[in-house]
């Protein structure tokens, strides 16, 4: 290689030194990003925004409350209760026993709907509907061949679709009176506000079984409480225990079974104490007192 080839390839590699580290020196730029909006915009939405008051948790009048709940209803209690009545016909026997008819915990959701007339008193209609079975025992067995002046024979063997198991539906609807004791003095702020609320309503029963005839209904009233948290300024949690108190009266069914297609109906019959078979006219009625507890979220408009 010659001298010059050499001077010249050495003078090229040491600007290109110089040039690396003048822009190594160089500090970089901070790059930018161009908005949507103009910064000016962007600044004005800013200051709109830290000029807004702050949300402070609490009950306010003139609120409109929506709430859905799911929780269950303590139907684990005597529905119906009936002595030496019918429980099975074959052609040959009838079958007479001291039927219990009694509920489970059913499934209850619930829809509310309600307004805030001021900080510590509110009004809500409720609604709610349940779904569970219900179970039978029979005691005191006897039967009797169908034929006139048969003897009554006692402890048949009880089969295995003898005592009934099906489906009990309830419904109820009512208006509830919510009341926020701590706002009464003076206005509390926070997110949890326990509360107390009473109110009257309607139950309808309905159970699908062979002594009972249309959907029993009563009046009757609630009472409880529970707690509310406020989440934010839309959306609270609800926390509540109610007791319902009502009377369930059944109305007893005409024919407890149709054999043949139809053609031969079986009266609802009871055996009583005097050893002569009758139609079964009433049922006892039965004071009924339900627990029930729900967990719910609670829109505010």
């Amino acid at each position: 290689m010659s001298l010059k080839s050499l001077s010249t390839m050495t003078i090229v590699v040491a600007l290109c030194l110089a040039v690396t580290a003048i822009a190594q020196d160089k500090p970089e730029e901070e790059q930018t990003f161009r908005l949507l909006r103009d910064s000016a915009s962007a600044e004005k939405e800013l200051e709109l925004e830290d000029q807004l008051p702050a949300w402070t948790p609490r009950i306010d009048q003139g609120t409109i409350e929506i709430s859905v709940a799911l929780g269950f209803l303590n139907l684990n209690t005597t529905l119906l209760q009936h002595d030496q009545i019918i429980y099975k016909y074959t052609q040959e026997y009838s079958y007479f026993g001291d039927v219990t008819i009694k509920g489970q915990s059913a499934f209850n959701p619930m829809l509310r709907v309600g307004f805030n007339w001021s900080r510590w008193f509110a009004l809500e209609g409720v609604g709610g509907l349940s779904f569970s079975e219900y179970t039978s025992t029979i005691d005191n067995r006897k039967y009797q061949k169908n034929e006139p002046g048969a003897p009554v024979l006692p402890n048949p063997p009880l089969g295995d679709f003898d005592a009934e198991q099906r489906s009990l539906l309830t419904g109820q609807a009512g208006l509830n009176a919510v009341v926020y004791p701590l706002n009464i003095p003076r206005r509390v702020n926070g997110r949890f506000h326990p509360y107390a609320t009473a109110g009257f309503e309607h139950f309808w029963y309905n159970m699908n079984s062979n002594y009972t005839d249309k959907t029993a209904t009563s009046w009757g009233g609630n009472f409880g409480g529970g707690i509310r948290v406020l989440a934010d300024e839309n959306v609270s949690v609800r926390f509540e225990v109610l007791l319902h108190m009502n009377r369930l009266e059944w109305t007893p069914v005409t024919y407890f079974t149709e054999r043949n297609e139809g053609t031969e109906l079986v009266p609802l019959e009871e055996w009583p104490t005097n050893g002569s078979r009758q139609q079964v006219t009433a049922f006892e009625p039965i004071d009924m007192t339900i627990l029930n507890w729900s967990v719910g979220v609670q829109g505010t408009f």
